[in-house]
């Protein structure tokens, strides 16, 4: 078996802790991973959780640079950087989000550009140029980590000349979410749990209307922290729910928070592959969630699936799920095993 060199660059702490899992895999086949960070920060937090990752910091200030003409003048640099840091040039990079994205749109080396949500829903939500966007995404092929945010990606960009598109779910440490989620930690008793950003995409909104119509009796603990965290405050007093809604802040370790839950819940408008149901279901803890356009029905049966932005119809999910848990459990698909995962990845590499 010849020894394979991937390397994965990205500026996002998230994506890093999806890369971990991929590193465990190729590990585990005689591979080897390099991650690309361009913060220090994120190195800390990456070898915390692994000291046997390879992370290295590309230190290169660019911003003064303007983003139109960026890659150009930076990808030699962070391909050589790329390089050094392998000790050779890597079979295969991989590219997340837009920062990494506008640089490796040049690169020389075998890149292939990961896409991790709806873009669709992204170009309208953050109101991002479709034209310039184009001039990044059609000069590499793509791997969507659904098979939804593949078919979204090559219909948004159908009018313009894109490389090949791919679908490789996200890989996950089985053995790392189990150990962490067996934690012990002092946690409510007899919870429902959602984990994510405090941003429109994940519309904490309805899961609060949603909650409060159901009237269940068990706490509602939300895990993480973003820019709407205020304003989703402001609407749990106005509907007299303190103390039964927990803000729980972000934690570095949310496994045990969802394996001790009752019910995991997501509300999303739109999604990629949201990793908490991936995680739930590692962990053995029933899941409903929003219906959005990719992600969740590649994973979850019909019966766990409610429309987007429907609270109603959330509401009585949550009540029929809270009441009858065991009809809302289910198994991973196989798809999602690491060994099956690592091999695709492995198949793109030169």
């Amino acid at each position: 078996m010849t020894k394979k060199i991937i390397a994965t660059v990205a500026q996002d702490f998230i994506v890093h802790t999806i890369t971990r899992s991929l590193a465990r895999g190729l590990q585990q086949e005689g591979h080897e991973l390099h991650v690309i960070t361009f913060k220090e920060e994120d190195k800390l937090k990456i070898k915390a959780y692994n000291s046997n990752i390879n992370v290295h910091v590309f230190k290169q200030h660019y911003r003064w640079i303007p983003k139109n003409i960026r890659g150009m003048i930076l990808a030699p640099i962070l391909d050589k950087f790329i390089i050094n840091m392998c000790g050779k040039k890597p079979d295969l990079v991989l590219s997340n989000l837009l920062p990494a994205d506008r640089l490796l749109a040049y690169s020389r080396l075998n890149v292939y550009m990961v896409i991790h949500n709806t873009m669709s829903k992204e170009v309208v939500d953050l109101d991002l140029d479709l034209s310039k966007l184009a001039k990044i995404y059609t000069k590499k092929p793509i791997i969507g980590v659904s098979e939804g945010v593949m078919t979204d990606f090559t219909n948004l960009f159908s009018k313009f000349a894109i490389k090949k598109a791919h679908y490789i779910y996200n890989p996950m440490d089985f053995e790392m979410i189990e150990t962490l989620g067996n934690k012990k930690t002092p946690l409510p008793d007899n919870y429902i749990v959602h984990v994510g950003k405090f941003t429109n995409q994940k519309r904490h909104d309805i899961l609060i209307k949603a909650y409060h119509q159901s009237g269940v009796e068990e706490k509602l603990v939300l895990v993480g922290k973003g820019e709407l965290e205020v304003k989703t405050q402001n609407l749990v007093k106005e509907l007299g729910l303190d103390g039964r809604v927990i803000f729980a802040g972000f934690q570095p370790n949310p496994y045990h928070y969802i394996k001790h839950a009752k019910l995991m819940t997501l509300s999303s408008i739109y999604e990629g592959l949201p990793t908490v149901i991936l995680e739930s279901l590692i962990l053995k803890t029933p899941v409903v969630s929003t219906d959005c356009e990719s992600g969740p029905k590649e994973m979850l049966p019909q019966k766990n699936l409610t429309p987007v932005n429907d609270i109603e119809a959330l509401a009585c999910k949550i009540k029929d799920a809270v009441e009858h848990i065991d009809n809302y459990k289910c198994d991973l698909k196989k798809d999602f095993l690491l060994r099956n995962i690592t091999k695709k990845y492995l198949e793109l590499s030169k």
